[in-house]
């Protein structure tokens, strides 16, 4: 460095009669700098422990000198400095501290630690922001008496010194303690002014208030660091009550929110602690004016209260002593209780200096942060997250909607085709109408603006009439103006509505209606509904139909609910209502009526309810019979316990279109025409919808049986019939004629809605349970410390990319649940389902959800579709109770005679192909009374009667096939079929007939339960079974004995050949390292920058299977839709390995690679440097089928929730050191296996469709 320009620059001048000497004067000071001696003397009164920092051996020295020069400049006095100053430390002293400025009374004032500009001082800061670093080492030694901590540095640019600075502010609550002490209670927070700055005075550390344009954009880090540190406060202040905690923290964002909103450009921000200025009353003085005006502004309440400017209205005749007097003791009421900002109970003077410093934190927290966007800002969404999940207390009935849920309901809804046909229309309607009225959290308000501005944001406005597309313009460049109109929310709990509508503007909006009030009000009379929801006069109609879309997930089950909303509706408003007593809870059937009340004829909705509302009875009955009527059930999801995160309650969510509200009464008045006059004309484009429902619900009747019936006279067949014979034993009669009466009301009612739902098809989400589940969300929740929240379940993934419930990026994504909902919302049910969710989705009828055979008729909506399987055949059908016995399995023995016995199990039905595996059979001590009848002989079939799970249905059927004199029985989860007499019926065929029935999904409806299955056993043994004669039985029995045979060949075969690669693959030595041989991930691309609006194929981990080598192609996006991991590019000749949970096998090979492929960041992509010296496709068997291999994986994964290994770890892994021939000849070898593994695949695959080709040609 220049040192004289340095020093000139500072002002320094040669000093006269001297050589090589300059100084600088200060008032009444000077300093002098020798450079002959390189040396720098800073007088008599400032003192230097020791003379390190006084020569010209450290470019420090000199920022040390620049920092001296400004303290002198800033009125500091010479006799205050030390430098290199040292405190006692243990055994001896510390380390030195670059600069010590003292008070007049000698403590220290400020400690200031100097370093070069760049490097250094960031490498410092980093210490600091780690655990303290030097400078609270040195506060800590120096008694904790300083003010003021910094950390110091500067340069000369061109001809002038710029320096930064880092001030740590001290509080009284973190001047004693150890170091770490006073780390973990300091509030991590630094300020860059307040003590070289024009409007400050010595000793007066003041730091510059922030106006609007400072404020920093929230980035990834700080939302966890905010979030943390928020816990740390209430941690180190002991605040018990975090529920209450986390409530305020949302005052104080409706706070912070309105002061961005509304303080002008260049003006002070009121939402901020002014050093050097402010105390503590007037702070939340000034607090309390904020909120009084947010929830005015936002919430449209009126805050009980008397400020200052009230009091000097009131009172301006007072003397000013006595204004003086009586202002202190207004603000002492206002403020000395619990109020808006109690994080802590407030009740004295002292209770509210020891809140009110946990309320300075918590705002000096934020005050620096900009909240207010008007785009979505992703990390502070994330930050609300983190509050919401985390913190805040959810009362009774309330489950906030985690965000990917409200995702997935809104891309399931046909939103693209609605926005399409809403912009085309000429009468100023141009967007639709939403309502959340139970508003919560505000997730559903969000996510659908967010979706709607997407849209907008795409439209191309020349296509419009000139209104539509001057509001189009301004939408696009004013994101959400359009919300006022269009977006309504409603929310009784005063303290959601605040956090709806914070979350609102954390989320970048804030524009939406979020009404406090309650949901379920009446239209008219209640003046706190405005806009739309709002009937300006009373119709007598207790519907709205004001709008086009309902999200909502209201409150279930609250109880006694009726006693404290009479105020806001009665009986007046829902037809539901007298369905309640005073002590119900089943809030949620009168949200069902209100749905209906408030959607347009053609709107729809998604809402999530509990999935008690599709089968209890009572209310719940009454609330199906409103959506039987007017709606169509276009989907139902079932939720399990996992998806939202303080409750364990099942749900489910029905996708819902508005009929109107003629439809069903016209049909009741054509289904009582049909009863009176027995004419079975077209219904609902229905032709003879009455026949239509004898076939499906009075199984083995004709229709003209039926009539007799209707005619009150029935027949022998009727009279025979199992329902007719439930009624009889259901209805209490007097007589025939009350008996038919009451017959004919309850057929009238389910042809009623029969017909209602005959033409409908549902599609059925489910999630699954467990991990099944887990997957399916591709989220989970924590409440582990600094980990707290909802998380994608893997790690360096979002939730967009690990889920199966929706596209973000795309509508109609196969692999996604909402699309097959929002493509029946469009009108397609036959569309194919993807394999991979082949296991969560399903479209059913209607009429086979609904239970029409019970005498009581509940209208219970079963997503267990009780469609039954029924042979079609040209032979006789008999019940297979007629055919065979059952008897149930037997329990472990207790008393009496016991017998060791070999008893078969559920789990030896784990073939799942109708034979048994005897492999691990369990011993067990039975009762030889219970034995006797429960001993199994050759050709006896044991059904599965209990067990089963979400992804596997109960009933299937294993053949017993052993002819020793070996003793088996089986479980009581069982149940034992034999067959009565083999010259009517072929023990064989019948269990091939019945694993058909199980393949066919013949027992789903048949089952019941949730956690555990149980098969209907009497429904079970009425299945009507083709009985061929015995020698066609026999003939089908040889034949698909012939494919079974050829079956178990394939598969030992396929085995055999597995065994024989890996014994050629473990047969060789490991001597070189893969690094030598094979390059790894050599090229990169972003399809975003690259392809923008050009399809490509994406490669991502569910795209290799695992353990079988096999690659999709099958997932096309959009280059500007390419997430972030999308970077990976393969070439000819490339080996793919998954880098996250290797032991998985996600390994694959391939030869020739499809044009626009990208792969995931989680694959390496190895290719040989030359195929001369390493053939590729010998590393992918190495990493397929060597065990070393393997070993030397699982040696270098982290022992972690997500193993892994990386480029390095594959680099040095062990691999063979073969001649090319050799290399040449294995390979060739264990191709001609893998051909023939292939071949013998195909063979299993088509065995069952063989099997069927069987059954199809003789029955």
């Amino acid at each position: 460095m220049d040192i004289k320009k340095h020093i000139t620059t500072l002002g320094f001048v040669p000093k006269n009669g001297t050589n090589d000497i300059y100084h600088k004067t200060y008032v009444d000071y000077a300093i002098e700098i020798d450079f002959k001696k390189q040396n720098i003397n800073y007088g008599n009164s400032i003192i230097a422990e020791s003379r390190t920092t006084q020569n010209f051996s450290q470019p420090e020295n000199f920022v040390v000198l620049e920092c001296v020069d400004r303290l002198l400049m800033k009125g500091y006095k010479p006799q205050s400095i030390v430098l290199e100053k040292t405190w006692p430390s243990g055994h001896g002293t510390s380390g030195r501290l670059d600069i010590c400025v003292n008070r007049e009374d000698g403590t220290p004032y400020m400690l200031i630690e100097c370093k070069t500009y760049g490097k250094e001082y960031n490498k410092e800061l980093a210490k600091i922001r780690k655990d303290g670093g030097q400078l609270f080492t040195y506060f800590q030694l120096s008694g904790g008496k300083a003010d003021v901590l910094m950390l110091y540095a500067s340069e000369l640019k061109g001809n002038k010194f710029v320096y930064v600075n880092e001030i740590i502010k001290i509080e009284d609550d973190y001047r004693n303690g150890d170091v770490k002490d006073i780390y973990e209670k300091w509030n991590k927070l630094t300020k860059d002014n307040g003590i070289f700055d024009s409007w400050v005075q010595p000793y007066n550390f003041q730091s510059k208030a922030l106006t609007k344009e400072q404020l920093k954009e929230i980035k990834a880090e700080d939302s966890s660091f905010i979030f943390n540190r928020f816990l740390e406060i209430l941690r180190h202040n002991v605040v018990s009550d975090k529920g209450n905690a986390f409530n305020k923290i949302f005052t104080l964002f409706l706070c912070k929110v309105y002061d961005e909103t509304t303080t002008g450009e260049g003006e002070e921000l009121k939402f901020q602690w002014l050093e050097g200025r402010d105390n503590h009353v007037d702070f939340q003085l000034r607090l309390t004016d904020l909120y009084s005006k947010g929830m005015k502004k936002f919430l449209d309440r009126t805050v009980s209260d008397f400020n200052n400017e009230d009091f000097d209205k009131r009172c301006a005749n007072l003397t000013p002593e006595t204004k003086q007097y009586l202002l202190k003791e207004v603000n002492k009421l206002r403020l000395e209780k619990n109020n808006e900002f109690a994080i802590k109970e407030v009740y004295d003077n002292a209770s509210f200096e020891e809140n009110a410093k946990v309320v300075k934190e918590v705002v000096e927290l934020i005050q620096g942060y900009r909240i207010r966007y008007n785009k979505r800002q992703q990390y502070l969404s994330d930050f609300f997250e983190l509050l919401l999940t985390t913190g805040l207390k959810q009362e009774a009935g309330q489950y906030f909607t985690p965000v990917p849920i409200a995702q997935f309901i809104i891309k399931s809804l046909p939103l693209d085709s609605i926005m399409a046909k809403k912009l085309s229309r000429k009468d100023g309607e141009i967007l639709p109408y939403m309502i959340d009225y139970a508003a919560g959290s505000g997730h559903f308000i969000t996510e659908f603006m967010h979706e709607i501005q997407d849209i907008i944001n795409a439209c191309d406005t020349s296509k419009y009439i000139e209104e539509t597309r001057k509001h189009l313009i301004n939408w696009q460049n004013c994101h959400f103006d359009w919300a006022t109109d269009y977006v309504y929310g409603v929310e009784k709990d005063y303290r959601l509505v605040k956090v709806g509508k914070v979350g609102c503007y954390l989320h970048g909006d804030g524009l939406a209606n979020v009404i406090l009030s309650d949901g379920l009000a009446n239209f008219c009379n209640n003046k706190e509904y405005k806009g739309k929801l709002r009937k300006q006069t009373n119709d007598g109609q207790k519907d709205n139909q004001q709008f086009d879309i309902v999200l909502s997930n209201p409150p279930y089950s609250v109880s006694s609910f009726r006693q404290t909303t009479r105020d806001y509706y009665t009986e007046q408003d829902f037809e539901l209502y007298n369905s309640l007593t005073d002590n119900s809870s089943e809030i949620e059937c009168l949200f069902v009526e209100r749905t209906k009340q408030l959607l347009k004829d053609g709107g729809v909705a998604g809402v999530i309810l509990p999935s008690s509302i599709l089968s209890n009875s009572g209310i719940y009955t009454k609330a199906r019979e409103i959506i039987l009527q007017y709606f169509d059930i276009v989907a139902i999801a079932e939720l399990g316990s996992n998806t939202f995160m303080a409750t364990n309650t099942n749900t489910v969510v029905l996708f819902l279109r508005r009929r109107d509200n003629y439809f069903a009464a016209n049909t009741k008045c054509a289904v009582d025409t049909y009863f009176r006059t027995l004419n079975d004309v077209t219904i609902n484009g229905i032709e003879s919808p009455a026949a239509k429902y004898v076939a499906h619900v009075w199984e083995g009747l004709e229709y003209a049986d039926y009539v007799t019936l209707l005619q009150k006279s029935p027949n022998d067949k009727v009279k025979a019939h199992e329902i007719y014979a439930e009624y009889k034993k259901k209805i209490s009669a007097k007589n025939d004629a009350k008996l038919y009466e009451s017959i004919l009301n309850i057929e009238a009612e389910k042809l009623l809605y029969f017909i209602l739902a005959y033409p409908q098809k549902v599609v059925i989400v489910k999630s699954g349970e467990k991990d099944v589940e887990k997957r399916f969300l591709g989220y989970e929740f924590s409440n582990r410390r600094g980990n707290e929240g909802i998380h994608a379940i893997q790690k360096g993934k979002n939730i967009d990319e690990c889920t199966k419930l929706f596209d973000a990026n795309n509508y109609d994504n196969p692999e996604k649940a909402s699309s097959y909902v929002y493509r029946a919302f469009k009108g397609d049910y036959t569309s194919p389902i993807a394999e991979g969710m082949q296991s969560h989705i399903s479209r059913v009828s209607l009429i086979d959800m609904l239970t029409f055979d019970r005498p009581f008729f509940e209208k219970g909506i079963n997503l267990n579709s009780k469609k039954k399987v029924i042979f079609n055949s040209s032979y006789a059908l008999k019940p297979l109770d007629k055919l065979a016995t059952f008897q149930s399995g037997l329990w472990k023995g207790e008393k009496g005679n016991l017998q060791v016995v070999k008893v078969l199990r559920n789990t030896n039905f784990k073939l799942n192909n109708g034979f048994l595996d005897y492999s691990d059979v369990a011993e067990i001590d039975v009762e030889t009374t219970q034995l006797s009848t429960r001993t199994l002989q050759y050709g006896d079939i044991i059904l599965e009667k209990s067990g089963g799970s979400e992804t596997q249905a109960i009933g299937r059927v294993v053949l017993f096939d052993k002819n020793n004199n070996e003793t088996y029985s089986y479980s009581n989860f069982c149940s034992r079929i034999r067959v009565l007499d083999t010259n009517e019926i072929n023990p064989l065929y019948l269990w091939i007939v019945l694993h058909d029935f199980y393949c066919k999904g013949g027992t789903i409806p048949l089952q019941n339960g949730i956690r555990l299955l149980n098969i209907d056993m009497n429904g079970y043994s009425k299945i009507k079974i083709p009985v061929p004669p015995i020698d066609i039985q026999k003939q089908i029995v040889e034949e698909i004995a012939k494919v079974d045979k050829s079956n178990s060949d394939a598969k030992f075969l396929i085995d055999n050949n597995i065994s024989d690669i890996r014994a050629i693959i473990n047969s060789l030595v490991s001597t070189a390292s893969i690094k030598e041989y094979f390059d790894i991930n050599t090229k990169v691309l972003n399809p975003a920058s690259c392809w923008g609006n050009e399809h490509f194929a994406y490669v991502d981990i569910d795209s290799v299977g695992k353990g079988d080598g096999n690659i999709s192609f099958d997932k096309i996006i959009l280059g500007k839709d390419a997430p972030s991991r999308a970077r990976r590019v393969a070439q000819d000749r490339t080996v793919i390995i998954s880098t996250v949970r290797p032991y998985l096998k996600g390994f694959a090979y391939i030869e020739n690679v499809p044009n626009k492929t990208i792969f995931s960041t989680g694959f390496a992509l190895l290719r040989s440097k030359n195929e001369e010296n390493y053939i590729s496709k010998l590393l992918y068997y190495l990493f397929m089928f060597s065990d070393d291999l393997m070993k030397q994986m699982e040696t270098a994964m982290p022992k972690a929730a997500y193993p892994s290994i990386n480029k390095e770890d594959i680099y040095n892994f062990k691999i063979p050191l073969l001649s090319i021939d050799e290399q040449k000849r294995i390979v060739a070898q264990i191709e001609v296996l893998e051909s023939e593994i292939t071949k013998a695949r195909t063979l299993t695959e088509n065995a069952a469709s063989e099997k069927q080709a069987i059954l199809d040609k003789y029955l």
